[in-house]
């Protein structure tokens, strides 16, 4: 099994090299505007099969023009300092647009497509927009990133284990991402939360000129295992809706089953009438990206 990485920057770099550690991918096809950084990524992660001795290979390409059964989408702009939602929204569009350009959706009829370009939300919607190809193939990675981070401050605040916690991030990949965990105590719970909302915000602030890439790349490496695995679990991610939840025409997170053809099945939660309305203050940027969006005329 192939995997295509479009975008060889830290997130997908570091997305290549954690499939040195899923069995059942034997091929990396990486692809990058910038040519020779992409030569050395290669031969340092064919280095690194060679190390742990996999057989695995990584190939650099020069275009797009090629068949994959995974397409991981990561090119784009990181977020940085002081930038406005429509600032990202603007640059990383017209990424998208180039790549999807490029790409051959005649020999990628039966791909599974997964976008962790941010921001997410809107860039599924567009790329499936854009497509017309099946929702149930095409994914955005952020609500395992979201999930594991909630996970991580829940662990911190209520003195639990990491592996004992299971919660869940459903809504827009933003500081109004909607964290679901309903046991424990209030209070640590409500500053696990507000730390979750503002976890991505505060790694840019120490990267100062980057954002995040070991936690986004483990998560697309998880959902890449479910897949790839057919495992048929259920995983947090961005989908596009066509009635679940009440809503139609949009992306955002929600639980997914996963499974070798993409999307097996949406999985609705229970809502109290509360957490609708903070799962509908939740998407409200998303809404707003989209009209933008299609106001501009690009869908």
């Amino acid at each position: 099994m192939n995997v295509l990485i479009v975008g060889a920057g830290n997130v997908g770099a570091h997305i290549a090299y954690l499939c040195l550690f899923l069995p059942r991918i034997k091929e990396v096809l990486l692809y990058d505007v910038n040519q020779e950084l992409l030569q050395g990524k290669c031969l340092d992660l064919n280095h690194s099969a060679g190390v742990i001795g996999k057989d695995i290979e990584f190939i650099p390409l020069e275009n797009l023009k090629t068949n994959a059964d995974i397409v991981v989408i990561t090119a784009g702009f990181p977020r940085k300092q002081g930038m406005s939602r429509f600032d990202l929204l603007d640059a990383n569009v017209k990424i998208m647009e180039d790549v999807i350009s490029k790409l051959d959706f005649s020999t990628l009829r039966d791909s599974i497509f997964i976008v962790v370009s941010n921001p997410v939300d809107v860039l599924t919607y567009f790329f499936y927009k854009k497509t017309g190809l099946p929702r149930k193939k095409i994914l955005g990675m952020a609500g395992v990133l979201d999930s594991g981070r909630f996970r991580y401050y829940l662990s911190q605040k209520l003195g639990e284990k990491i592996s004992e916690i299971e919660p869940v991030v459903i809504g827009s990949h933003s500081k109004d991402m909607m964290c679901i965990y309903r046991k424990g105590d209030v209070k640590g719970i409500t500053e696990a939360v507000s730390e979750t909302q503002s976890a991505g915000a505060k790694v840019v602030s120490y990267y100062k000129g980057g954002s995040a890439y070991f936690a986004p790349a483990a998560g697309a490496m998880v959902m890449l295992d479910k897949i790839i695995g057919d495992k048929k679990e259920i995983l947090p991610a961005v989908a596009i809706l066509d009635g679940e939840y009440g809503y139609k025409d949009i992306a955002f997170g929600v639980p997914l089953k996963l499974g070798r053809g993409g999307i097996e099945e949406i999985i609705e939660l229970e809502l109290s009438p509360e957490e609708r309305t903070l799962l509908d203050n939740s998407i409200q940027g998303v809404k707003a990206s989209i009209d933008y969006l299609s106001g501009q005329g690009k869908i």
